[in-house]
């Protein structure tokens, strides 16, 4: 084929360019040669993933006369390298300014990621996960590791489709609220995935959460409905009479299979006559489809300060960053995927599958994308346990043979560190990835004796960036970093005080760009505004630097969050609940070094009569708030918390009173 003559170097749009294809595939028979496919790249003004749909809905039905998939293959390579950030809809990298140049040309000191941009589909999250499920139907999507209870890939797709059916049939609109009030079992991943199918946004609540919290949460949101399971209910319902109480209207509880419990509470309704039965299904496809840009979950967090707020993350976001991670960690598309969108399905199905035991808790963002959401997109087994229980999660990966852990520095620790743990029961893990919170270097170290052939990971996010940030670039051992930026991000690190971009080796905050970053706080334009600038850039709240090779470490919070075990605690909500303690006059919590924890509260206590002690403060905690929040730390009676003239708490001083 003489590519100087063909008309396939005009702009045209995805029908034309199919139509052009085919014509190719059948005057050449359907031999797509290398320097073809370049030929085609070089004049087209469609982005890639188009050109793939379109090629690889042509040709993957006529495989059986390809006369050359290497060449293809080949030709594709080109084409993915050479168009790989096109379909960028939110481009990260030239954000503009009033003045018609780019942010980043402007702005010195400003890291970029060293990884090839990937270019993201305008699709929602529930195509992007289920897209290839009739490519693997009956392999095993989700198992509890408790009950033995799963479903196949198929089969979750079908639940999840008829549970966002039956979701519009109750009534549940665009954009309405629920919350997911559950462990890990199999049913969440699909609870989710069907609300976010009926149009629905998801806010994801912590199952251990005492009903005051759980109230708190529901009526911030403003969730319409709730899924739970038997063994929650009680909690839930108590927080939901009082949602009603304030309302004067009824919330609906949906109830999934429980752990040991599977008797359904009178007045809840049961999710497996919303899933299991005949359900028409047509109304779903007789809607609009899914704008990509509205909000599809509602995660926690403290942000920098302040009472937790709803993160607002779109399709786009999540599905934007389970490929950046994919892309970071794996340098392309992973073959297992079979994805027309990237890898125009040149591979056969296999029935190899990648093995990861759910442990991280779905409510948490961390979980939420790495387990609940991108693993499902990669065709690989979730194992789901809804608790820490060692032996039995060791057991469990021995058991199952997994092959990739997502852990946190605790369950690092633990692993490298406890007797009962043997190489043999790790022998089949190939990757191991640490977020949530930085580990020391001795810890992995102990880890990598254990499981000394695994590729280690770990790297730094947070809920409003989706949540990932920063990777560890594949066999490097500077465990004390976070590592580089991921594609299609920026990061710099700035002062303070005086606004300017700091250089390697000089501590500041750290900021972050990226279509990952969220839309913005829930109900809460101020904190927002507080918290993402004029020009982009998320203002973290944590402090860190970053290196000559542009790798990131984070050594220290401006933000007052703690982190327990990677489960935020606000003091601003313990501070609240302890103030509203008839004994107490005020307080003021901050966080403290912890061996296990990592860190742990401490609260600073005014007593309002001398005969108040610590054991009673700490019980009245423990009856109001969930366990990480509980005062591990201990009390300490003052008869003054130090403030600003503005009466804003005086953190550093009470951590300079620790100290000592």
């Amino acid at each position: 084929m003489n590519c100087q003559s063909t008309h396939l170097y005009r702009p045209m749009d995805k029908s034309h360019l199919s139509m052009c294809l085919l014509r190719v595939s059948t005057k050449h028979s359907c031999h797509l040669g290398a320097h073809t496919i370049r030929g085609i790249a070089k004049g087209l003004h469609l982005n890639y993933p188009a050109l793939f749909y379109c090629s690889a809905k042509l040709y993957v039905p006529q495989a059986q006369t390809m006369k050359s998939w290497s060449s293809l293959r080949l030709g594709c390579t080109v084409i993915r390298r050479k168009y790989s950030a096109v379909a960028l809809r939110r481009p990260v990298v030239s954000v503009s300014s009033h003045s018609g140049r780019s942010l980043s040309m402007q702005e010195q000191n400003i890291v970029r990621s060293p990884y090839a941009e990937v270019s993201v589909p305008d699709v929602s999250l529930i195509e992007f996960v289920w897209e290839m499920v009739d490519k693997y139907p009956e392999h095993t999507a989700l198992v509890c590791a408790l009950t033995g209870r799963k479903y196949s890939y198929a089969e979750s797709r079908a639940i999840a489709h008829r549970f966002a059916a039956s979701l519009h049939k109750m009534g549940f609109k665009h954009s309405d609220t629920l919350a997911v009030v559950l462990p890990n079992i199999p049913e969440f991943p699909l609870v989710l995935l069907g609300a976010i199918e009926a149009g629905c946004i998801a806010t994801t609540v912590n199952p251990v959460f005492t009903p005051d919290e759980i109230r708190k949460q529901l009526r911030d949101s403003g969730a319409v409905g709730v899924i739970t399971m038997p063994e929650i209910y009680s909690n839930v319902s108590k927080a939901v009479s009082m949602i009603e109480a304030e309302r004067k209207s009824k919330i609906p509880i949906i109830i999934t299979p429980g752990l040991e419990v599977q008797s359904i509470p009178q007045g809840a309704i049961n999710f497996l006559d919303m899933t299991h039965k005949q359900i028409d299904t047509s109304v779903l496809s007789a809607g609009d489809r899914l704008n990509t840009s509205s909000v599809v979950v509602l995660p926690y967090s403290s942000g920098t300060t302040g009472l937790p707020k709803g993160v607002k993350l779109s399709h786009r976001h999540l599905v934007t960053n389970c490929l950046q991670f994919e892309m970071s960690v794996y340098a392309k598309p992973r073959i297992k995927r079979y994805s027309t969108l990237f890898t125009p399905a040149l591979y056969p199905v296999c029935d190899f599958q990648e093995v990861l035991p759910a442990l991280l808790p779905f409510y948490h963002i961390y979980g939420l994308l790495s387990l609940a959401i991108a693993s499902l997109y990669q065709g690989s087994k979730v194992v789901t346990l809804p608790k820490f229980e060692p032996r039995h999660f060791i057991s469990t990966i021995a058991k199952y043979r997994a092959t990739i852990l997502y852990l946190v520095p605790p369950l690092i620790q633990f692993i490298g560190a406890s007797p009962d743990v043997k190489s043999s029961q790790l022998e089949s893990v190939n990757t191991i990835n640490n977020g949530a919170a930085p580990i020391g270097p001795n810890d992995v170290e102990r880890l990598l004796k254990k499981a000394p052939n695994v590729q280690f990971f770990q790297g730094y996010g947070l809920t409003e960036s989706s949540p990932a940030v920063t990777i560890l670039e594949k066999g490097s051992s500077k465990y004390t970093s976070s590592g580089k930026p991921i594609p299609n991000t920026e990061m710099k690190v700035m002062n303070m005080e005086t606004k300017r971009n700091l250089g390697p080796g000089e501590p500041g905050e750290i900021c972050i760009r990226g279509p990952q970053v969220m839309l913005g706080y829930h109900n809460n334009p101020q904190a927002t505004a507080e918290t993402i600038d004029n020009s982009g850039w998320l203002h973290t709240g944590d402090m860190g630097y970053y290196d000559e090779e542009h790798d990131f470490y984070i050594v220290d919070r401006y933000k007052e969050l703690i982190k327990v075990k990677g489960l935020q605690v606000a003091p601003a909500e313990l501070e609240d609940v302890l103030r509203s303690h008839p004994g107490i006059a005020d307080a003021a919590v901050i966080g403290i070094p912890h061996d296990r924890s990592g860190e742990v509260p401490k609260a600073f206590i005014v007593p309002k009569e001398p005969k108040l002690t610590e054991d009673d403060v700490k019980k009245f905690v423990v009856e109001k708030l969930s366990e990480h929040k509980h005062l591990t730390g201990g009390v300490q009676f003052v008869t003054t918390i130090p403030k600003t003239l503005s009466g804003k708490i005086l953190r550093r001083n009470l951590k300079e009173m620790y100290s000592k």
